[in-house]
């Protein structure tokens, strides 16, 4: 089995830093969105649909890196990527570059673009990187660095906005990876791909290219389908609670920015700890029987949502309890990050990773991406107590989803290992 060099591990540390400040821009407006209405004289809608621009086209324009992904050099597109995402976010921090609206609008979209993008690059790689025992510790650094990067951006805006103003935190979450990926560019390495797969091992080269045909054939596996399903109902809550959370409880509850950010912060916490925690046990229980994995997200996800709904429908005088169920609620939801990623590379083949993770994107993204929209239709309609019930409620739909997968995952794994061992036989036996 091939195992990584420190050349590959450099690589790795340097994709775990671009991703921290990439994912850092996805959610600087949920702390600033009073600010951003009194700029530009938008409600509560339009602040929603702004927030849904930005994730939507990303999740949407990830089909088309998913699909170079599985064709050309990973290390240049990433990249082209990194350099996507923030040199529009860094312009947004110019007040000469969003003097209204539709300029803000526009930057946000193409900083969407590069979140969007390195998503499957990321798990192709990853997946290259690491054999399947290894793929949910991997896997969960990466997701440790996404929820570093989602928990910074809003606490940089939450801390800085008062005293620096609300244009200044997007460029300090953008400015640190131009020199990080200059440093890519020219240390990277790329795994070959297969390199990490049992079966194999024995070969020199394995260089197939996805097809349409092979594109089709990741909707006939179980597996894959119940993944892609679970992704909408478990990312509304997070659409919706991730955007609105913080102005809800400086509007609705009262409490002052730096408390309301300081729960958003800590339910994030909750998900970074939960993410290795968990990815360690889904990784143990995963190796004595594969079905254990997804029982256990299922089972923490239904259990995260009895916190989330106190904190919604209590009117808490103490922020301290807030802080206790938000970090309660993200540690307990934190079990879906921790594994997904590793289900879907182990029923998957290398060469078709990147568009299975750019399909897994776009419907992981549909309920994050509407999520800002439909909380501020709903607020305008109904109130802001009921948006965020509505939204909580989806956790239990994805955690049944999981329930599903853990009765397809082994099949849809062995038939993979199967099918690597037969490629590898005949690739021995005509060369």
């Amino acid at each position: 089995m091939s195992h990584m060099t420190g050349r590959d591990k450099f690589t790795l540390v340097l994709l775990v830093l671009m991703s921290i400040f990439l994912f850092a821009d996805q959610r600087i407006m949920s702390a600033i969105l009073p600010e951003l209405g009194a700029e530009y004289g938008l409600g509560r809608q339009q602040l929603g649909f702004i927030g849904s621009a930005f994730t939507l086209v990303g999740a949407f324009m990830s089909i088309g890196f998913g699909w170079f992904t599985d064709r050309i050099s990973r290390k240049w597109l990433l990249v082209l990527v990194v350099a996507v995402g923030e040199i529009p976010c860094f312009m947004t921090g110019l007040e000469i570059f969003t003097p209204n609206a539709a300029s803000f609008i526009i930057l946000r979209i193409l900083t969407g673009i590069g979140v969007g993008g390195i998503y499957p690059l990321t798990f192709s790689l990853i997946g290259d990187y690491f054999p399947e025992e290894h793929r949910a510790t991997a896997s969960a650094f990466m997701g440790l660095a996404w929820a570093v990067g989602m928990i910074g951006g809003p606490a940089i805006a939450g801390f800085l906005s008062p005293t620096l103003g609300w244009r200044a935190p997007f460029m300090i979450a953008a400015a640190p990876n131009f020199p990080l990926v200059i440093l890519f560019a020219f240390t990277a390495s790329e795994p070959r791909r297969g390199r990490a797969e049992a079966a194999l091992e024995d070969l020199e080269e394995y260089n197939p290219r996805i097809t349409w045909k092979d594109f089709k054939k990741i909707f006939t596996n179980r597996t894959n389908l119940y993944t892609f399903l679970q992704g909408i109902p478990g990312t509304i809550p997070w659409g919706v609670l991730g955007y609105w959370l913080i102005f809800f409880l400086e509007t609705e509850r009262h409490l002052p920015k730096a408390a309301a950010t300081l729960v958003f912060t800590l339910m994030g916490a909750g998900t970074t700890i939960g993410a290795v925690l968990f990815a360690f046990w889904g990784e143990r229980l995963y190796k004595a029987k594969p079905s254990r994995m997804p029982i256990m997200v299922g089972i923490g996800i239904l259990a995260g949502t009895i916190p989330v709904m106190f904190a919604i429908n209590l009117p808490i005088s103490n922020p301290v309890v807030y802080y206790a169920l938000a970090f309660i609620a993200g540690l307990l939801v934190s079990t879906a990050s921790a594994n997904v990623k590793a289900i879907l590379m182990n029923v998957n083949h290398p060469e078709r990773r990147g568009s299975v993770f750019a399909v897994f994107n776009i419907t992981d993204n549909l309920g994050q991406g509407f999520g800002p929209a439909i909380g501020g239709v709903m607020m305008a309609m109904t109130s802001t107590v009921f948006a965020l019930n509505f939204a909580a409620l989806w956790w239990i739909p994805c955690g049944l989803l999981f329930l599903l997968i853990a009765k397809t995952l082994g099949a849809d794994r062995d038939a993979l290992l199967k099918d690597l061992e037969a490629r590898a036989q005949h690739i021995l036996e005509t060369t």
